[in-house]
């Protein structure tokens, strides 16, 4: 059985080790610890990340690490859950970048809009997680109004 959660700070280490597992960066974690969706397997070891950035009054998506057993009803459910944390946290807009066109259309399904590069707002393109992956990749980007 596997059960989906907000992150508290007691998660900040565990959440820690398992992104260092996955080589994903964990840098600032502490102060976002809240915003962070967890999904653990019975014995409670995460098996699944999905952590949004607050810039502003937008969220940007990131941290995103599953293990292999987690599948795509398990992934959909894991967005749903970081979009009703979005509303709850009263953020306007989501945010996310991919490098992989196959998670267009689960995306899409979800309610995001492909944007261009240029439409970005300055907050989310000057992001640190945005300028690294600029310098490293040519993400494709996309939004998603959170509904009030």
């Amino acid at each position: 059985m596997k059960q989906i959660r907000t992150a508290i700070e007691q998660d900040i280490e565990k959440v820690r080790a398992f992104l260092g597992q996955a080589e994903v960066s964990a840098d600032g974690i502490e102060s976002i610890i809240d915003h962070f969706i967890l999904m653990e397997d019975a014995k409670q070891n995460i098996i699944a990340t999905l952590g949004i950035e607050r810039i502003e009054k937008d969220g940007l998506l990131r941290s995103l690490v599953i293990t292999p057993g987690v599948d795509q009803t398990n992934l959909l459910t894991l967005f749903k859950s970081a979009l009703s944390l979005a509303k709850y946290k009263e953020l306007s807009r989501l945010y996310l970048a991919t490098n992989k066109q196959a998670s267009i259309q689960f995306f899409t399904m979800l309610g995001f809009e492909k944007v261009e590069e240029q439409e970005l707002p300055g907050h989310i393109k000057d992001s640190n997680h945005i300028t690294h992956l600029l310098e490293k990749a040519d993400p494709m980007f996309m939004v998603s109004q959170i509904e009030k």
